[in-house]
């Protein structure tokens, strides 16, 4: 199922899933589907009680998709480029993994090299940063370049949103706390990080306002039977930038999760991918011409979710 929140034409928060039908995506107003039908639900229909839910939730709101379709309660469906999206969840911490992808790591290795900072890297356990939830804006929002910044990149990413809380959990259990995937692009200041990381430190070089667009909406975990197999690609004005699969991750989605669950996970927390080989900062001989700039296009893209489009200005 993919699922996500949008704002009304009232301004309110609804929650809504995402369905194919003949002429492409439509999307069916749950919340407004539950204030006419409140017997198809024994949770009020928000993105958070549907994670409270569990399983059930997710049971009541396919049939409340049947009896829509059922019904031919048309009325009840909206094209989807027509739906203003909010952020598919309310982020509570995102856990961004850093080098978390064998060829992205390796493009990047021959920068830290050359600053003498590359001997301590290692395998032995996931590394990450924090991307505030204070820099995430939803699908098709525009993005302002700061003044002061002139290397501005992109990186797509996969973001596991945890759906109930744990503790310590193994490996094996791990995926058993994700509702669902949705996606992320770390927007990010390079020459701000790569000052950051000299004192082996980063925040403000990913988190400037609008460097986290989210979204469109997340696809439930019950259709995702490994999430290494998922497909993603980044372009830039319809040019490809990233390209990989999920099955080039160092760390695995169980592997991070279990490992960052020792701080404590709770509904609303975000577990990243990390990015794949691409980014601009990377290219040679030169990486200027490939940083973003105001009027890209970018759309990151992971096939069975969806596209997350964000502008430059």
């Amino acid at each position: 199922m993919k699922i996500g929140r949008i704002s009304t034409k009232d301004s309110k928060e609804a929650l809504a899933v995402v369905v194919e039908q003949a002429g492409g995506l439509r999307v069916l107003d749950v919340s407004a589907l539950a204030l006419r039908r409140p017997d198809l639900f024994d949770f009020s229909a928000s993105m958070a009680d549907l994670m409270m839910a569990g399983p059930s939730g997710l049971e009541q709101v396919y049939a409340a998709i049947e009896w829509a379709r059922r019904e031919g309660e048309e009325a009840w469906f909206q094209a989807e480029p027509d739906v203003n999206w909010l952020l598919p969840v309310a982020v509570r911490n995102c856990i961004a993994a850093g080098r978390n992808f064998r060829k992205h790591r390796a493009e990047g290795m021959a920068y830290w090299e050359a600053q003498g900072a590359a001997s301590g890297f290692h395998d032995e356990i996931p590394s990450a940063f924090a991307k505030l939830p204070t820099s995430m804006v939803p699908t098709r929002s525009t993005v302002q370049r700061p003044a002061n910044v002139d290397a501005f990149d992109y990186e797509i990413e996969v973001a596991a949103v945890i759906g109930k809380p744990g503790l310590c959990v193994s490996e094996a259990r791990a995926l058993d706390l994700v509702f669902g995937y949705t996606i992320l692009n770390d927007l990010s200041a390079r020459e701000w990080q790569r000052s950051e990381m000299k004192n082996q430190m980063i925040l403000l070089g990913k988190n400037f306002p609008g460097f986290g667009p989210l979204g469109p909406w997340i696809l439930t975990a019950d259709e995702v039977a490994d999430p290494a197999a998922l497909n993603i690609e980044l372009r830039v004005n319809d040019e490809v930038r990233q390209q990989a699969t999920c099955d080039d991750l160092i760390f695995s989605f169980p592997q991070m999760i279990a490992h960052w669950s020792q701080i404590g996970l709770d509904a609303g927390d975000l577990i990243t991918s990390g990015t794949p080989e691409g980014v601009a900062n990377s290219r040679k001989p030169d990486p200027s011409p490939y940083f973003l700039k105001p009027g890209d296009k970018v759309e990151a893209i992971v096939d069975q979710i969806g596209v997350l489009e964000t502008s430059i200005a």
